[in-house]
């Protein structure tokens, strides 16, 4: 088993730490939080996407919208457990996925089916996501099952996937 550093710099009087001053307060690191955002951390502030405004900072308007769409999915999530559409299993892999996925779909639909929240008609399926609280459709995975979604956006990768197993999807 390798010899591990802490060890190593035990003894010696700054531990690795560099001058004697440096581990003192947070003023080594350019301050704590937010400190320096419109000064010497100004370039960190401007990649993560921040708008500066007079009262501070505002979430740039996409991560507000997703941040609302989530929380939407949650609470429609929440309801159906409550009215007893939804066993536990199948809340707790929805609320895992805030977007669902081609291969997620795929395997949570016959457990769909037995709840009520799909409809299977022959051998195609019926699932309404909107209904469920998806408002997105992604194209990670594959299915071979004829599915026909209704669904508020679905990128073009997953839509190629469920028409190439026989099923559409109608976007909202």
């Amino acid at each position: 088993m390798p010899k591990k550093r802490i060890k190593k710099i035990r003894g010696t009087r700054t531990c690795g730490g560099g001058s004697h001053k440096n581990r003192r307060g947070r003023g080594n690191r350019g301050g704590s939080g937010n400190a320096g955002s419109l000064k010497h951390k100004y370039l960190r502030t401007i990649k993560e996407g921040y708008e500066i405004g007079k009262h501070g900072f505002t979430r740039p308007y996409n991560l507000r919208v997703e941040y609302k769409l989530r929380k939407d999915l949650f609470e429609t999530l929440k309801t159906l457990k409550a009215e007893g559409k939804m066993d536990d299993y199948t809340y707790k892999y929805l609320k895992s996925r805030p977007e669902l996925n081609v291969q997620d779909l795929d395997c949570i639909l016959d457990n769909l089916v037995n709840l009520g929240l799909a409809v299977k008609e022959g051998d195609s399926y019926i699932v309404d996501l909107a209904r469920i609280g998806y408002y997105k459709l992604l194209g990670r995975g594959s299915t071979d099952k004829k599915i026909n979604v209704k669904v508020e956006y679905a990128t073009p990768l997953a839509v190629n996937k469920i028409e190439s197993a026989g099923g559409t999807v109608e976007q909202l």
